[in-house]
């Protein structure tokens, strides 16, 4: 699998890609340290999660190739994504799409910086319903 992040959304994210992080792309479904419960309105929602390079996330066992580094995910969610993604920046909505050649992802994937965050395996609610 390949992810291709635009210029425009390379621009966007440069301030979280300045501290060389560890990139993750999560697919809410309730499992992981980025996921209290799931989505809650029980829609596909995805994550693009920065953490510091030496955070150890065993649930996030696989890893797609991009034009900005390495993207983590959890192996068995690979049915959630395509061959060929890319994530672009819409300047009219302030959205970042995830979108492949079938078709939108989501229209607007969430952007979360726990780069200085120390992980203990446990839930991190990052949000609020």
């Amino acid at each position: 699998m390949q992810l291709t992040v635009t210029p425009a959304a390379q621009e966007r994210l440069a301030k979280y890609l300045q501290k060389n992080p560890k990139l993750v792309l999560d697919y809410d479904d309730g499992v992981g340290p980025f996921s209290d419960l799931g989505n809650c309105s029980l829609d596909a929602n995805y994550k693009l999660v920065f953490v510091d390079p030496t955070a150890d996330l065993p649930d996030f066992d696989a890893h797609l190739s991009s034009n900005i580094g390495e993207v983590y995910y959890k192996g068995y969610t690979k049915p959630q994504y395509d061959e060929d993604m890319r994530l672009d920046f819409e300047s009219t909505f302030f959205t970042i799409p995830l979108k492949s050649s079938r078709g939108t992802l989501t229209d607007n994937i969430e952007v979360v910086d726990l780069t200085d965050h120390a992980f203990t395996h446990q839930a991190v609610q990052t949000h609020d319903c």
